[in-house]
């Protein structure tokens, strides 16, 4: 399976809070294949966006949703709504709005519903390659000013994107890895965010002459563990509003290695904006660590 087929089945099975289901069927819906009255369809690879697709539509219109599979060595599924009156309840939940190439955004009562419109965006029409070959991530957009809107939500969301035309129709494209890092962390694939770190910081040590002589694998190796365990430890603590409560100084430490996943404590101490050692840094890190152990090890109790 490909890194992109792991994103998608990963965020394809996050369960939406009561108020994201709509705005995640809303995304899915206007960036799939079609969505207009004569016809409402996705085409996919993956299989889990297909049947959620269908689930979806059924759970919030009750509208009946076809899958067809195609192909033989490279399987496709095409999941589409036959019913005309269907097609046209389903326009009608967002006033038709994507005639003017606009997205609704009434649709989106919290921050949450925006990610997961932008989550159901990525299951309908979005691409990330390997990264051990590269980075970039790609939404393909059949209309121009619907490209440019997903671009303007998305860089609200400081994930900064361009826009680009294809024969087929648009492209909204990202090719900074801490952009890609922040589009994955947005959509609550966590799992693939870090392995992306990983991977990010195995590639800069080899790829740097000097880093690769002063240190050996062990230290490659455990620099990055501990660069994952903090970064996964701080998205936990977010996630379950805990780490707006921790003393300053380890909020301030959290912070940076939020906007700076990869770079080791040598260079954080540096782009801090309070004085600190590398020493004094991991300590903080260590605490930020523990507290995430003990949360935790709580919840195993329960």
């Amino acid at each position: 399976m490909s890194f992109c087929y792991d994103i998608k089945n990963e965020i394809g099975a996050i369960r939406p809070n009561s108020c994201c289901k709509l705005p995640l069927t809303y995304g899915f819906l206007l960036f799939s294949r079609n969505f207009t009255a004569d016809k409402i369809s996705m085409q996919t690879e993956n299989e889990t966006s297909a049947k959620l697709y269908q689930k979806l539509l059924k759970e919030c219109y009750n509208a009946e949703v076809q899958i067809i599979k195609g192909g033989s060595k490279r399987p496709t599924y095409r999941a589409f709504v036959p019913d005309f009156s269907d097609r046209l309840k389903i326009l009608a939940s967002v006033d038709f709005g994507i005639a003017s190439g606009k997205i609704n955004r009434e649709c989106f009562e919290r921050e949450c519903c925006v990610a997961c419109f932008i989550r159901g965006a990525f299951l309908a029409c979005g691409q990330i390659s390997d990264p051990e070959k590269g980075y970039r991530a790609d939404f393909s957009v059949r209309d121009e000013s619907l490209a440019y809107e997903l671009k303007s939500l998305l860089e609200e969301r400081m994930v900064m994107s361009n826009v680009t035309r294809r024969t087929s129709g648009f492209v909204v494209y990202i090719k900074q890895r801490e952009m890609i890092i922040n589009l994955l962390t947005l959509m609550g694939a966590s799992a693939r965010s870090l392995e992306l770190i990983e991977t990010t910081m195995i590639k800069d040590v080899k790829n740097n002459t000097n880093r690769a002589t002063n240190c050996d694998g062990a230290n490659i190796r455990k620099a990055v563990s501990a660069s994952v365990r903090q970064r996964r430890a701080i998205e936990y603590l977010q996630k379950k509003g805990i780490f707006e409560t921790l003393p300053e100084e380890l909020i301030k430490a959290g912070e940076l290695r939020i906007k700076y996943p990869i770079d080791p404590l040598s260079k954080l101490c540096k782009y801090a904006d309070f004085d600190i050692s590398v020493s004094g840094l991991n300590h903080r890190f260590e605490r930020i660590e523990q507290i995430y152990n003990d949360f935790k090890s709580r919840e195993k109790k329960k």
